[in-house]
């Protein structure tokens, strides 16, 4: 039961952890930023069922092997036989993305 006059706020937010993703703690701030601007973690909001982008890599996206590489978690990931892998990744996320601008309305 959904009661009006309450508001309902949802926030998923990234925080990344040294010791189980096996990165130096000094990377963690880059982490984060590096999950945006490789919109593996993009940043948007809904209200109301509008979408809302709140923040667009000014310049290109970086790859999302570039977030992965820097990640003690995906090494295997980095192996010969589980190359392909980060190819599909990336295809994963440029399709979200994408979705993503679609109904922000900010088709590129």
């Amino acid at each position: 039961v959904r009661i009006p006059y309450l508001n309902e706020t949802f926030l998923n937010v990234i925080s990344p952890c040294p010791t189980g993703w096996y990165y130096d703690g000094k990377d963690t701030i880059k982490i984060a930023k590096e999950a945006v601007l490789s919109c593996v973690w993009p940043l948007y909001e809904v209200e109301n069922g509008e979408y809302k982008l709140n923040y667009k890599p000014r310049k290109k996206k970086i790859p999302v092997r570039d977030w992965l590489k820097q990640q003690g978690r995906f090494k295997h990931l980095f192996c010969e036989k589980n190359e392909h892998l980060i190819d599909e990744i990336q295809k994963q996320v440029d399709k979200k993305w994408d979705e993503l601008l679609n109904l922000c309305g900010e088709k590129e």
